[in-house]
């Protein structure tokens, strides 16, 4: 386990790498470089730690910079992670907002293709949270966690309401 971790660690460091040595050496870095690292969703929040390291959070585009975008980023991590999904869903969208008292969920809904083990699921919820008014677009959520139930089977509500519950939050 700990070599598919460390895989997956150096091929992340080997797409941020040419970016991040630009940064580094105060080299002009093209807006469509930064533009082609989010597209990878599990890049988003490695992005905008380096351009803050760098001081250059001028350079994160705008659009990314939200709670939404950041919710899904932590789960597409999550889910990439070999213990659990093992890969970076083909497909992820935002299904609802959940509140639960002053705090909110964000629900989403993903998919697999072919030849993975969960591409029969078909779609299935994971949930990243919670958020406040005062959280930022890319602060760590307490709780990221998908049981790979079915889109089908539970509502977001539930799904929300049980990762509320269930999963362990650090303070």
């Amino acid at each position: 386990m700990k070599r598919k971790f460390r895989a997956l660690a150096d091929r992340k460091y080997d797409i941020l790498k040419p970016v991040m040595q630009k940064i580094a050496s105060h080299k002009m870095v093209k807006g469509a470089e930064i533009i082609a690292l989010m597209q990878d969703i599990s890049l988003r929040y490695l992005v905008y730690l380096m351009l803050r390291e760098h001081n250059r959070e001028d350079l994160f585009p705008s659009e990314y910079y939200t709670c939404e975008k950041g919710a899904e980023s932590f789960l597409a991590n999550w889910l990439e992670f070999p213990t659990e999904l093992g890969t970076v869903p083909d497909e992820i969208e935002l299904v609802k907002n959940v509140s639960i008292g002053e705090l909110t969920y964000y629900v989403f809904k993903y998919r697999t293709k072919a030849p993975h083990w969960a591409a029969s699921n078909n779609w299935m919820l994971g949930v990243s949270g919670p958020y406040a008014i005062e959280t930022l677009p890319y602060d760590i959520p307490r709780r990221v966690f998908s049981r790979f139930n079915t889109l089908e089977s539970i509502s977001p509500e539930e799904e929300a309401q049980w990762v509320h519950e269930h999963v362990r939050q650090d303070n």
